[in-house]
């Protein structure tokens, strides 16, 4: 989520305290800086754009990954303020970067949090990155004025009772598109919140045969179906691409993952495009790759495509780094 929704979610968390709410309090300092310490995983942008790409929501945001966080924030506090109990520091530090992972589970990019366990990101997907109306609801309570712990109870209330209602709104329409669907034989079925509107939900349903990409509104159920994917049988090449670098880490970023072989005339050579069939936007998919095959049928070279950037990779490099 946006760094203000995860800072409002911080305060709430520390009014459970039932503290008057003050920025020189530690308390709410330790709850507002562990609520938004996993994000500090941008750091590995410094190491380039797929690094990023990588470690984000993976490790920062796991179980073990909130330990370390609320550890080095409560040696921060044990070094410049060592008459506050370290316990309690490390205590808020833990439930406000707890608050974090929570929110981040119900986004739709997920968070990794077995991580090291498991690479994959686990989400419900009922809310996107920037949610305007949860960010209004968390605004509204705040501007109450009532007692800290009152504020923190009606803010976990309403937000638990919005999150609800998308998670109600999500079930009837899978309902919904098994009604459009009716005469195929749906593996599985993906529901998350469109990019382009909080009234519409993006879906991805594979069958025995396809994938279907589209998006169908939340009060009207008009459906829009962006593409259809045609399953191909599982070649060497393809096989081969699960294992680079690439596969795998499409493997651990999306649940659904599609690989696809052609025959480039213009390169003269066999390429493997993977897509992540979540975000499809502007006619084409957010997150995609793209793998060549050279003379001895053995990757080349490689680049990932994201947010109209293109990273180049090595093909070379075989396992995934936390």
């Amino acid at each position: 989520m946006d760094t203000l929704t995860h800072a409002l979610v911080g305060i709430a968390v520390a009014g459970l305290s039932g503290h008057p709410f003050s920025m020189s309090d530690p308390l709410y300092i330790a709850s507002m800086i562990g609520a938004q310490a996993p994000d500090l995983d941008i750091l590995a942008q410094l190491r380039g754009n797929f690094s990023y790409l990588r470690q984000h929501r993976a490790f920062s945001h796991s179980l073990s990954g909130l330990v370390m966080w609320s550890g080095l924030i409560a040696a921060g506090f044990f070094v410049y303020l060592p008459a506050v109990s370290i316990i309690e520091i490390f205590f808020w530090s833990f439930l406000g970067g707890l608050s974090h992972i929570c929110i981040d589970f119900f986004n739709a990019h997920g968070a990794a949090v077995l991580f090291p366990f498991s690479r994959e990101r686990k989400s419900f997907s009922l809310l996107n990155v920037f949610d305007p109306v949860l960010l209004t609801i968390m605004l509204t309570v705040f501007m109450q004025g009532l007692a800290p712990q009152a504020t923190a109870l009606l803010f976990f209330t309403t937000t638990g009772m919005y999150i609800l209602l998308r998670y109600l709104l999500k079930l009837r329409t899978i309902v919904i598109l098994g009604h459009y669907f009716t005469k195929s034989d749906i593996i599985r079925t993906l529901v998350m919140p469109s990019l382009k509107s909080v009234l519409y939900w993006d879906f991805v349903i594979e069958t025995q045969s396809n994938y279907f990409v589209g998006s169908i509104g939340t009060l009207q159920p008009a459906l829009t179906l962006h593409t259809k994917l045609r399953k191909q049988r599982l070649s060497p090449a393809l096989a081969g691409a699960h294992k680079t670098v690439l596969g795998e880490f499409f493997s651990a970023f999306t649940p659904f993952s599609y690989f696809t072989e052609f025959q480039a005339t213009e390169q003269q050579a066999k390429l493997v495009r993977i897509y992540d069939l979540r975000y499809f936007f502007n006619h084409s998919f957010l997150h995609s790759a793209t793998i060549i095959y050279g003379q001895d049928e053995q990757p080349c070279d490689s680049y990932i495509q994201t947010y109209g950037r293109i990273i180049k990779i090595p093909c070379g490099e075989k396992t995934l780094t936390g």
